[in-house]
């Protein structure tokens, strides 16, 4: 048994995984890890997807994306360096579309609603 908790932790390390921890405030902080190596896996033809197509969130929530990678990545309208972390918590219903390096469709959109 702890050979496959074990294994199943280094998958979610390379693959990377989008984490949603709620907070005290009622919102939820939404946390994707891109993992070193993420773009050369893209460049190499394979499917990268850490984040759905449509990414909904709630009013109050907050994105936090953390680049592991040596390559900057791009969802929606965020730009994220390598080795860098961005935060960015919503404050009003809409819808966020743009270019996407971590899903396979090259595009995503986010959705929040109250």
């Amino acid at each position: 048994m702890r050979r496959g908790i074990g294994l199943g932790l280094v998958a979610v390390a390379l693959v990377g995984a989008i984490v949603v921890v709620a907070t005290n405030r009622g919102s939820r902080d939404l946390r994707i890890v891109v993992p070193p190596g993420t773009m050369e896996r893209i460049e190499a033809g394979e499917q990268v997807e850490l984040l759905p197509r449509v990414l909904e969130v709630r009013v109050g929530d907050r994105l936090v994306i953390v680049n592991d990678d040596d390559a900057t990545h791009q969802v929606g309208p965020y730009l994220v360096g390598p080795g860098q972390r961005l935060e960015q918590r919503f404050t009003r219903p809409g819808r966020i579309e743009g270019l996407c390096t971590l899903h396979p469709s090259g595009e995503v959109a986010i959705v929040v609603r109250d």
